[in-house]
């Protein structure tokens, strides 16, 4: 007896129709159809009294689809135990490909699960597939569907670009602008923010940039000089306190981020409370 027939069964009970029950399952009628015969073998009894073109349960049949909703949801209600104290004894390691989503992915995780490890790094963007597919991450943001058989991407949340522009600058007085106005300007910036980096070179190559590795030593400058610097609605320098300037939107596509979460779907059961309660919440931080 495998857990898989009990599910077919149970399945046909509910579906009251063969050919329906063979669509939900994803498997052909007949290959159903032979499943459900060896398990009646195996228990010695008939489940269905068996007309032309209809399966009706039995009362023996009955019986066992009453215990095999048991076994199952004792089995799923084992599975959501292994698996939560797999999220609290063993780390999630999460690749991101900017630090703003993982900041609040992680902040929102130990909220409702204080047990959990989390462990995250942000390499090049473009090595996050293979460290999905060597198994040295469990989790990875990424911005793009990334295409392998062996790998899952869901819609995970989207990242806004703004600029805080001194109330000096004329830039100040519009109310969006394009990467375009910002030919030739100079730029504050922080350089641990994974592809923005490369990204603001991208479209605005002709700016100066004044770059800063120490996260502090920004903060302190541009709460001082009130320099013109990037700025995102996830991002914590948005927060920081800057009373003479303004911030203003980023109109451009390439100005909007549309992260993933990415997995390997063998191991999407593992995941799938994470993935799924993350998904539905992004979308309120």
């Amino acid at each position: 007896m495998e857990l898989i027939q009990l599910r077919q069964l149970v399945t046909i009970a509910e579906e009251k129709v063969l050919s329906r029950a063979a669509e939900k399952l994803f498997i052909s009628q007949p290959a159903l159809s032979r499943s459900i015969q060896r398990l009646e073998d195996e228990f010695g009894v008939v489940f269905f009294d068996r007309k032309k073109n209809k399966m009706t349960l039995n009362e023996a049949g009955a019986l066992v689809v009453e215990q095999a909703k048991i076994v199952l949801d004792d089995v799923d209600a084992l599975m959501q135990k292994i698996n939560a104290f797999k999220n609290e004894s063993c780390p999630i390691r999460i690749a991101t490909c900017a630090p703003a989503p993982q900041w609040k992915l992680h902040a929102e995780l130990i909220t409702i699960c204080p047990k959990i490890k989390v462990t995250s790094s942000m390499p090049d963007e473009d090595e996050i597939t293979s460290l999905l597919l060597s198994e040295k991450i469990e989790l990875a943001i990424v911005r793009k569907y990334i295409d392998s058989e062996q790998i899952e991407t869901v819609p995970f949340m989207d990242e806004q670009l703004f600029m805080q522009i001194p109330l000096s600058d004329p830039l100040a007085q519009k109310t969006e602008i394009r990467f375009a106005d910002l030919a030739g300007k100079e730029i504050h910036e922080y350089t641990g923010i994974g592809f923005w980096h490369k990204l603001h070179r991208e479209q605005i190559s002709d700016a100066t940039y004044i770059e800063y590795s120490d996260f502090m030593v920004y903060t302190n400058v541009i709460k001082s000089q009130k320099p013109l610097t990037f700025v995102t609605e996830l991002g914590s320098t948005l927060h920081i306190e800057r009373n003479d300037c303004k911030t203003v939107p980023i109109v451009d596509e390439a100005a909007t981020a549309h992260y993933r979460l990415a997995y390997l779907k063998k191991n999407k059961a593992q995941l799938a409370e994470i993935v799924d309660w993350a998904t539905a919440e992004a979308k309120n931080w």
